[in-house]
């Protein structure tokens, strides 16, 4: 039985970051997984899905500038799927280059723990290891009453191999996953209706954003229902029927379940190490990433929140840095989220209802899309950015962003917070111009004019 330094199951964005760098400080690495190199962010989830996302945009945004679209009714969707499959072919490669390049094992197999430092292939290998990382990352969750059949019903990973593009499509769920693809299959020209079980769309994300977001949607033509629960499907060769709880029946060519995802924990023996596990599945796990179980380590989807590919990839590093004595610290609590619909959304730090939830007293400031050249230059003059300011210090706290480029643009907030900028810094910078960047500073003078405001306010109360 071979034994190494470290073992990791699986081998997506966490699982690779890790074994490469636990490679690079000189350890002897294998990587077991049972499928493609990767994981879902490479093969099925996040690099797929955006590759989408980029050929709808253009799609989109060549009616949006009154340009004539060069996508007809035929709809190809082996046509609208070549980027994706050059770029996916390329990204896998890419990962399994890493792992050769810095001498890291491979194994395609299923991995269960016999005991806490020994693995059991389902093709009868066995190995040690004196670490073992669990990156088994996420599946889509499955529900009862719609079984996925690849044919009229669907979810994150057999979307992106339908055989054409629906005339209408219902989709079950408000988180990022069902509003990503509505906006996708919307921006194709699919007829979308969304049924969400909550409230509001993001029902995490700031409130006027997530309004701004709903309405950008329903003025593109999609139809949004809230407080809507799907109960049960059926189907016959021409279209899907979904019963809502409230008795009444919806109807379309296909149904896509984006109702959120689950750990992918089972059967991979954590009773026989000694790990520890969540009411969902998910693996516990301290700031460094370790389990219970002190030479155990998780990291990814399987542990939880917040399940970002970027985050991922950082917990992965955080978590071999600690095994082999590198000192890098926790993994911080800072990180941007990005979500890929049409147009992108953004945020970091608190919004208003955090911040006051952690004792902050705040103002915002706003800046309109429409108020940049660049976005109508763009095609893109709906959109919004939001800033968070404590009043006592003046300092940046959080931000939103809703409009083209916001994952991009979100990334210089991220910035100001982290090194405790301040609003007055922001007015100070100077930005290019035209660009979309400089909605920053306009949303900085209206926070500004916020805290004289509330300053003037408090000084009239107070006399």
């Amino acid at each position: 039985m071979k034994r190494y330094d470290l073992a990791v199951i699986g081998s997506g964005p966490a699982g690779e970051k890790a074994a490469v760098q636990a490679a690079y400080l000189g350890q002897s690495v294998l990587v077991i997984d049972a499928g493609l190199a990767g994981g879902a962010w490479v093969n099925t989830g996040t690099i797929p899905s955006k590759t989408l996302r980029e050929t709808a945009l253009y799609l989109a945004g060549g009616r949006n500038l009154g340009l004539p679209s060069p996508f007809g009714r035929e709809r190809s969707v082996g046509n609208l799927m070549a980027m994706e499959r050059r770029i996916v072919s390329r990204w896998r490669e890419k990962v399994e280059r890493g792992f050769r390049s810095h001498s890291v094992d491979r194994l395609t197999a299923r991995a269960q723990f016999v005991d806490a430092h020994t693995l059991a292939m389902d093709n009868g290998v066995q190995i040690g290891a004196d670490y073992i990382l669990i990156a088994t990352g996420s599946s889509p969750r499955p529900m009862d009453f719609a079984p996925v059949d690849g044919r009229r019903i669907h979810d994150s990973d057999s979307i992106l191999r339908i055989a054409e593009i629906p005339e209408t499509l219902i989709i079950l769920g408000g988180g990022v996953i069902a509003c990503e693809y509505a906006s996708i299959m919307q921006a194709l020209g699919v007829q979308v209706t969304l049924y969400n079980s909550q409230s509001r769309l993001l029902g995490w994300l700031d409130e006027e954003a997530a309004l701004l977001l709903e309405s950008i949607f329903e003025q593109a033509g999609m139809v949004i229902h809230h407080g809507a629960r799907a109960v049960a499907t059926s189907q016959n060769d021409k279209c899907i029927r979904v019963q809502l709880d409230d008795g009444t029946m919806a109807q379309a060519d296909m149904c896509f379940l984006g109702l959120g995802r689950t750990p992918n924990t089972q059967n991979l023996g954590l009773d026989a190490a000694g790990v520890a596990v969540d009411a969902r599945g998910a693996i516990g796990v301290d700031g460094f990433m370790r389990t219970n179980v002190p030479h155990i380590y998780a990291a990814g989807d399987v542990v939880g929140f917040p399940s970002l590919a970027s985050v991922s990839m950082e917990q992965g590093r955080v978590a071999t840095a600690h095994m082999f004595g590198e000192d890098r610290g926790e993994l911080g609590a800072l990180f941007p989220y990005g979500v890929y619909t049409i147009p992108e959304v953004s945020s970091v730090g608190h919004d208003e209802v955090s911040a006051r939830e952690a004792g902050l007293e705040v103002v915002t400031g706003k800046a309109d899309y429409s108020h940049s050249v660049r976005s109508v230059m763009l095609g893109a003059e709906t959109g919004l950015v939001k800033l968070v300011v404590e009043c006592s210090s003046r300092r940046l706290v959080g931000a939103t962003i809703v409009g083209a480029q916001a994952s991009e643009l979100i990334h210089y907030a991220a910035s100001v917070i982290h090194y405790g900028g301040t609003v007055d810094d922001m007015i100070r910078f100077v930005f290019n111009l035209p660009t979309l960047s400089v909605l920053y500073k306009q949303a900085a003078y209206d926070a500004i004019h916020q805290l004289r405001v509330g300053a003037a306010n408090t000084m009239v109360v107070s006399g």
